[in-house]
């Protein structure tokens, strides 16, 4: 047989890795329509990273319960959640960055194990029982507040960025229970009562002053509002 009748046959050299190629194209394809219609595989990378860093959290979550963050290595850390050092980096790039997403995660945790265990208070009683809440978690758990104090002083931008959106949301929440009650000013009132049970959390935890006088102070503080707010609605 000739050479040309072999070419017009089998077509130009290279035409069947082109050939490879295009299927290899059509698979690509046929692989992003599966996604796109949430065949098989549109849900499986998201979910597996997201389980990966689930696991690294709570692996750094129970290594606070048991220890000091002092003493904490990330080596560890990334031991105990089955993921290797350079993956857990990808995921938090510091030290400081897991533990601030650590520390929301506790408290989400608490505020649901709260919600599950506690009736739902009155209205004129939100505030209190609130700030009773976030007192007795700290009372349980003091080297989570020992672990707020310390990231506040992190100049790490993802850090500060992750306190102050949580900071944003506990201020919300307790201004909205203090609106509920009628008091004037709710956002200051707010800011005013997570101050001083800061003061008050920061004896107990650090000095080894009564976590009673924590709960004793931020009652007497809600009184004096619970007060104001009566006034102002007498006629």
């Amino acid at each position: 047989m000739s050479r040309a009748r072999r070419r017009r046959r089998h077509g130009p050299a290279g035409r069947p890795s082109e050939r490879n190629a295009t299927v290899t194209e059509q698979a690509d394809r046929a692989k992003g329509t599966e996604r796109a219609a949430g065949g098989p595989g549109a849900e499986r990378a998201p979910s597996v990273r997201w389980a990966r860093r689930q696991r690294i959290v709570d692996a750094a979550l129970a290594a606070l319960e048991r220890q000091p963050y002092e003493q904490i290595r990330i080596a560890e850390l990334a031991q105990a959640a089955e993921v290797a050092l350079g993956t857990l980096y990808r995921y938090f790039p510091s030290k400081e960055h897991l533990y601030a997403v650590v520390l929301q995660e506790w408290v989400e945790r608490d505020r649901h194990r709260h919600r599950q265990t506690v009736p739902a208070p009155a209205r004129r009683d939100r505030a209190r029982s609130r700030i009773h809440a976030i007192i007795a978690a700290f009372e349980r758990q003091p080297q989570f507040y020992r672990l707020t104090l310390l990231l506040s002083a992190s100049t790490d931008p993802e850090v500060r960025a992750l306190l102050a959106g949580a900071d944003a949301t506990a201020t919300m929440l307790l201004a909205g229970d203090f609106a509920g009650m009628g008091v004037p000013a709710p956002r200051d009132r707010a800011r005013m009562l997570y101050a001083i049970s800061g003061s008050t959390l920061t004896g107990a935890v650090y000095h080894g002053r009564p976590f009673a006088d924590a709960y004793r102070l931020a009652d007497r503080f809600l009184d004096l509002c619970e007060r104001r707010a009566e006034a102002a609605r007498r006629p």
